[in-house]
């Protein structure tokens, strides 16, 4: 999704920017994240694929003291039990719809061999807001600004 809608809008993807690790290893995740904050311009905010990837890296920027939101937003993927315990921003999908149209498409392959295989199908998904995410702090670079007197 990250490199499919900067390449729609125009803009390179920054391959330095993705980072993989096993769910739920905390010592990949802190790897990961110290590859992020090692960058020139590390990011404002980090995107995992999984809730419980979401709350290692939580865990790795709180111990290396990153205020999260305050510095660096988190939003997991899937909207699981752990996002609801950690106040995760993440995105829910619908496993029971996942699931009935994977069943649909599976009775079509069969009552019909020849159906196509290609089927392409997007399902809606929805972000629950929660703790994690804040807007971007100002750039480490710009002046402080003062109002005009009036």
């Amino acid at each position: 999704g990250y490199r499919q809608a900067l390449t729609e809008a125009g803009i390179p993807p920054d391959e330095d920017l993705v980072v993989a690790t096993p769910a739920g290893d905390k010592r990949g995740a802190a790897e990961a994240v110290g590859r992020l904050l090692g960058l020139r311009e590390p990011p404002t905010a980090v995107f995992a694929e999984q809730d419980e990837v979401a709350v290692a890296v939580i865990w790795t920027l709180r111990a290396t003291r990153i205020d999260v939101p305050g510095q660096v937003s988190v939003v997991g993927f899937d909207d699981q039990p752990v996002a609801q315990w950690f106040d995760l921003t993440t995105v829910a999908q619908s496993p029971s719809r996942i699931g009935r149209e994977a069943g649909e498409l599976a009775l079509s392959l069969i009552n019909d061999p020849g159906a196509d295989r290609e089927r392409h199908l997007v399902l809606p998904t929805q972000v629950i807001p929660r703790a994690t995410t804040a807007p971007p702090p100002a750039p480490r670079s710009a002046p402080d600004r003062q109002l005009p007197p009036d």
